[in-house]
This record gives structure tokens, C-alpha cells and sequence, in this order.
């Protein structure tokens, strides 16, 4: 969300650094907050506090996804090696005649 489309959001006024620094990171990442008129709301009840006190949750979270994209990302690779492993072996057994007829006994 923009800083635009929370102020339009949001009843209470706050500022540029404030959003970026603390609201962003907060609704970006924080599992209770699920949209945009959530955050906009908890701000109007609760003010900046709240997101303040929310940042280190928000924070861990942002860790937390940033790890499993590159355990992803680790696994997706091994699975193309492992395809091409698959890939190599297959052309391997099937490039003799004596493998081929090894294998119909």
C-alpha cells in the first residue's frame, strides 16, 4: 500500500518517515494485519504505538519469508540438477546395445 492510499485510509494524519519507517514494514509483514482498511483502522484506533510496538514481529516475519524463498529457491535448483542427472543417466543406459539388453533379462 502507498503512503497516498493510507492517508485516504486512514482518519488520523501521519507522516511520510513514519509511514515508511514504521507502518509499511508493519503491514507488509505482520500476519494480523490481513489488508489495507485492517491497518488503516488499527491506526485510527491505536495510533503509531501499535505499529511500533508490532515492528519486531513484522520484522521476524520478513526474515522468516526471506529464508523460505531461498530454501525454495535451494530446492528448485536441486531438482533441475536432478533432472539432469535423470537426463544424462537415461542417455548413458540407453546408448549400448548391451545395456539394453542387460536390462530385458
Amino acid at each position: 500500500m502507498t503512503y497516498e492510499e493510507f492517508t485516504a485510509l486512514a482518519k488520523r494524519e501521519i507522516s511520510t518517515t513514519e509511514y515508511h519507517e514504521v507502518v509499511e514494514p508493519v503491514y507488509t509483514y505482520h500476519p494480523a494485519i490481513p489488508n489495507k482498511e485492517t491497518a488503516a483502522k488499527l491506526y485510527d484506533l491505536c495510533g503509531l504505538q501499535v505499529f511500533r510496538d508490532m515492528k519486531p514481529t513484522a520484522k521476524r516475519m520478513e526474515q522468516l519469508e526471506d529464508e523460505e524463498r531461498k530454501i525454495n529457491c535451494a530446492i528448485n535448483e536441486m531438482r533441475s540438477r536432478l533432472d539432469e542427472i535423470g537426463d544424462e543417466v537415461r542417455k548413458m543406459t540407453t546408448a549400448t546395445p548391451i545395456a539394453t539388453e542387460s536390462k530385458k533379462v
